[in-house]
């Protein structure tokens, strides 16, 4: 299995590349190759064509939540590219999405609808189970409960519904499973749920072992004591692999990567394969 590194906050040493903050990776198995996010833009589409990825092979793609740093890219791929892919989403996906605090106001959901789907002829699959399998190797995991008590929801994030806003859970947040050489690893676009509450809800549902973890974990401003228990946590699962990027702030992964992780690079680029 092959895993590269769309796009990212960072670049890595292909000054030939462009990046932003945001997120999308290419996945390469035996039987599929998949994108996973799209990026804050659509600029990622310089890095496919410069990386030179065939995507008439790409009849896949996941979007892990409703942000624009994982969604914005979308349409601009469509454009570019066509329509010969299935676009997997949880059933919530489309609620509108915003972020309030004291400083700032913004949407921060896609620049498209439903209706802009439908209308480009793109085959829409709705995730409803906790689990749905897309290929050999890969599986999506959604509708995470939230088995602990220190991964919060965040304050400042609202969802319209009915004309009301309430706080959003991120009910629609998917995570990819992948099955490799090297053990069972876990995809997160940005881990709004709480990297615990994943890995403890794929447990329970898999009952497999987990080795690593790729992805934002959404961490850079969260307090000690979530840090630390993370940490504990991941630790006592005995999480051999961190391959930590976008959201996860480099503080965090320099916390982790003094606590004794082995810390895989996941800059814009950057190559993965077990």
């Amino acid at each position: 299995m092959k895993i590269i590194i769309l796009i990212e906050n960072d670049l890595s040493c292909d000054p030939n590349l462009v990046n932003e903050f945001g997120f999308s990776v290419f996945i390469q198995d035996e039987d599929t190759s998949l994108i996973f996010d799209t990026g804050q833009s659509g600029i990622f589409i310089k890095n496919i064509e410069i990386l030179k990825l065939d995507t008439k092979n790409i009849h896949t793609i996941v979007l892990s939540h409703n942000h624009y740093d994982h969604v914005g890219g979308l349409k601009n791929y469509i454009e570019k590219f066509g329509n010969n892919f299935t676009l997997y989403l949880n059933k919530n996906f489309f609620d509108k999405r915003f972020s309030f605090s004291e400083l700032y106001s913004r949407i921060l959901g896609a620049n498209f609808f439903q209706d802009y789907i439908l209308d480009k002829k793109i085959n829409l699959s709705f995730i409803n189970e906790h689990i749905h399998i897309l290929s050999k190797n890969i599986t999506a995991f959604t509708n995470f409960e939230r088995l602990n008590d220190f991964e919060e929801i965040n304050l400042s994030y609202y969802k319209k519904k009915n004309s009301t806003f309430i706080l959003d859970s991120m009910s629609d947040e998917i995570v990819l499973g992948l099955d490799t050489k090297l053990g069972f690893f876990i995809l997160c676009g940005c881990s709004h749920i709480g990297i615990v509450n994943i890995i403890k809800n794929i447990k329970k549902w898999t009952n497999k072992k987990i080795v690593g973890i790729i992805g934002g974990l959404h961490l850079s401003k969260s307090n000690s004591e979530r840090i630390l228990k993370t940490i504990n946590y991941l630790k006592k699962e005995d999480i051999k692999y961190l391959a930590l990027s976008h959201c996860t702030g480099k503080n965090i992964i320099k916390i982790f990567k003094d606590s004794g992780f082995n810390i895989l690079p996941t800059n814009t680029g950057n190559v993965l394969e077990f």
